[in-house]
């Protein structure tokens, strides 16, 4: 027996040539992310499989990374859990009857919250679980649900894209910072947008009406920008499957739904994941962010596209419609042009790892690939996400839409706020 745990594994590895994708992700994982000697252990192993559960059952408490990974090519939305991942499960409620959800108690997720932020003040007032928290407030105190500081890989090889997060710094991993995003679709109207139970959300207005009207809240606000990216993969390592309406619930996005419904559906879920009542025809949250997809889409800022090429920029100060110079910057793929198409891959660029955008249309139905749909036109675009309440099985998190000017209104887009602290 070798000492080093990681040439036993590849030793092992390299000789069984059926190897499942499950076992060499987590060999992977193990290989990247993990030394472990046991010297002064009498260890015995008689497969990969048991090389890899005693692994991880050594390292699960002191590794504390979480993570999945999905072979590049495969038709299925499924990932694998790697990492403190292993044997976790997560499920979504219907209503209010508890389900389990091993990542409740597991940070980040465990401590994402929503909040009463005083926009005046510039104070938060109450969270939720506190006698004083509510989901209406009056005057200028708005819903905010409050995503922690973490630490996340996500990269790609030939074969394999992984994801990876952590609470603590690690080498090669990115900081996300702590920010907030309105618990719901903005609402209002151009004299004072908000955040709040029971309101109708706010459309048929342009990208550049909603930026403004967000920065009117303070210099820390703003509308949903490359921040999104982070919500995605907070859900992947969750719940391990693109199939969103699948695990979260179908949204509301019944295809005879003619108008959006108001805010507040799933106020009864408080900070847990789920829909109202299962059906096409309620809203769905997912911690904290209700309607992340269906009733309206949402309007991403930062991100501009010309003629299938995207460019970005992270810097929220310099956002502006239609520009492809400064600091919007073009990533390192270009988007497949195609209206009402299903998404089959997703782009990676080493440079801009976060920015994960259609590549590929080659899918065939709402179960398969990314299951969500695609939308481009040649020209300048501006960037939706989600989809709106007649999408049907089309819509998800991962439903894209480069469709629009950045003059276009709609009565399906709508805006979501985000609050940088």
């Amino acid at each position: 027996m070798k000492n080093n745990i990681k040439i036993l594994i590849l030793g092992i590895v390299i000789g069984i040539v059926s190897c499942s994708m499950t076992a060499y992700a987590a060999y992977q994982y193990v290989a990247s992310e993990v030394s472990y000697s046991p010297s002064d252990k009498n260890w015995k192993v008689e497969s990969v499989e048991e090389a890899l559960n005693e692994l991880h059952k050594q390292t699960k408490n002191s590794a504390a990374v979480y993570g999945v990974v999905r072979e590049l090519n495969t038709s299925t939305s499924k990932w694998a859990r790697i990492g403190s991942s292993v044997e976790l499960e997560a499920n979504a409620q219907v209503g209010t009857s508890p389900v389990k959800n091993d990542f409740d108690s597991i940070y980040p997720w465990s401590d994402i919250v929503s909040y009463n932020y005083d926009t005046d003040t510039k104070k938060i007032i109450a969270y939720y679980g506190e006698e004083n928290f509510t989901f209406a407030p009056t005057g200028n105190v708005e819903v905010l649900t409050r995503i922690p500081e973490f630490y996340y890989k996500r990269y790609q090889d030939d074969t394999y894209e992984y994801i990876y997060i952590s609470k603590e710094a690690i080498e090669g991993y990115t900081k996300s910072e702590e920010f907030s995003v309105g618990r719901y679709t903005m609402s209002g109207d151009a004299t004072r947008v908000h955040s709040k139970s029971g309101t109708v959300p706010l459309t048929n207005t342009t990208i550049t009406d909603f930026r403004n009207y967000a920065r009117n809240l303070g210099e820390e606000f703003g509308q949903l920008d490359y921040h999104y990216f982070i919500l995605q993969l907070l859900y992947l390592v969750e719940y391990a499957d693109y199939n969103s309406q699948l695990k979260l619930g179908p949204g509301y996005t019944n295809n005879t739904n003619s108008a959006p419904i108001q805010s507040g559906g799933c106020d009864t879920l408080g900070m847990k994941s789920g829909s109202v009542d299962g059906t096409d025809r309620t809203s769905i949250i997912y911690r904290g962010i209700e309607d992340i997809f269906g009733n309206v889409y949402q309007m991403i800022d930062g991100i501009n596209v010309k003629n299938n090429q995207t460019y970005v920029c992270y810097d929220k100060n310099q956002y502006e419609s239609d520009k492809f110079d400064g600091c919007y910057q073009p990533i390192g793929y270009v988007s497949p042009s195609g209206t009402q198409k299903w998404i089959s891959k997703l782009g990676y660029d080493k440079d801009n790892p976060l920015i994960a955008l259609p590549t590929e249309i080659k899918g065939s139905n709402s179960t398969t690939y990314i299951t969500d749909h695609f939308w481009l036109d040649s020209g300048i675009k501006m960037v939706t996400v989600g989809a709106g309440f007649y999408h049907d099985v089309r819509a998800g998190m991962w439903n894209w839409s480069f469709g629009g000017y950045s003059t276009a209104r709609h009565q399906a887009i709508g805006a979501r706020l985000l609050k940088i602290n």
